[in-house]
């Protein structure tokens, strides 16, 4: 009796370990099916991203965008329309990400509240505003914020009032609707705001885009203008001249540290409540370490 009620011992206690082990194999094999479903997770197949606004932010976000699509799939649309259109087109639904130049206004933040939206902001980078001259100005290498506001306000006409040679000065701008416009108007035409009657003259011309000032500046004799740090190497090879700021070269370092006169962050929102897995997905990759070299290697500084 003994020896019988031994072997059914043993006979119940091999069963639950069979049991067990054949639990353990099922539960396995569900955390592998798992782990397969997050990998497939990351591929955006199928799944379209709009993006627009800031022209300034084009030589960071194209490439952006096309190395996410390589590496993760999915379709990201990139246009320009300057800041004031991307966050205006995020309000209305139109794109689904906005580049910006500059923070939105009070003005467009209460307008999406009107709408019963909130706008999200989110700094993507840094970026320093590079003033440059045609290839043909000679003797004037560095200029003031002082000198800056006279010539763009158009108190300062001709370039021999500040070195240069007996010229006109042509003045090149951006429309009203360019974030890298409003932070102009402010920090340098208005002097950081503390003259702020002043505006533009009404002989700067009104251009589209960075690429269209560059293009100006370098195609036109006695030109100033001013464009994004991601423009300048571009402005240069064309044979374009760099003017420093207040005795300051713009670089990543001098707007990494504080230095550079004319600099600020860059920015993209989007309504809150309403990013798609795509726009999430394409936003954390921005901000991550691959899409924060693209910013450094395109001539922006990264946030670290």
């Amino acid at each position: 009796m003994i020896k019988s009620r031994n072997s059914l011992i043993m006979l119940a206690i091999l069963i639950i370990i069979t049991v067990l082990a054949g639990s353990t194999v099922f539960f396995g094999c569900k955390d592998k099916a798992v782990s397969a479903e997050a990998t497939e997770a990351k591929t955006f197949e199928g799944q379209e991203l709009l993006i627009s606004g800031s022209t300034t932010l084009l030589p960071f976000i194209e490439p952006a965008a096309a190395a996410f699509m390589e590496e993760f799939g999915g379709s990201i649309t990139v246009g320009g329309g300057g800041s004031g259109t991307g966050i205006s087109e995020c309000i209305n639904k139109i794109n689904e990400i906005a580049d910006a130049s500059r923070q939105a206004k009070s003005g467009e933040i209460e307008e999406a509240q009107r709408l019963g939206i909130e706008l999200v902001e989110v700094v993507v980078a840094y970026d320093g505003i590079s003033v440059i001259s045609s290839g043909n100005v000679e003797g004037v290498e560095d200029l003031t914020i002082r000198q800056l506001s006279d010539i763009f306000t158009g108190n300062i006409t001709n370039w021999k009032d500040v070195g240069g040679a007996d010229a006109n000065i042509v003045l090149a701008s951006r429309d009203s609707a360019s974030g890298t416009y409003e932070y102009f108007l402010e920090a340098v035409v208005q002097v950081g705001k503390s003259e702020e009657e002043n505006e533009f003259s009404p002989l700067a011309l009104a251009l589209q885009s960075n690429a269209d000032i560059v293009n100006t500046v370098t195609t036109t004799d006695n030109a100033i203008g001013y464009v994004g740090l991601g423009y300048l190497q571009e402005a240069l090879d064309k044979g374009a001249g760099a003017v420093a700021v207040e005795g300051i070269d713009l670089s990543v370092n001098t707007v990494k540290d504080g230095s550079y006169p004319i600099s600020r962050g860059l920015y993209n929102y989007y309504r809150k409540g309403a990013l798609s897995e795509i726009g999430k997905a394409y936003l954390d990759f921005v901000l991550s370490e691959e899409g924060q070299a693209i910013a450094l290697e395109v001539g922006f500084v990264p946030l670290y």
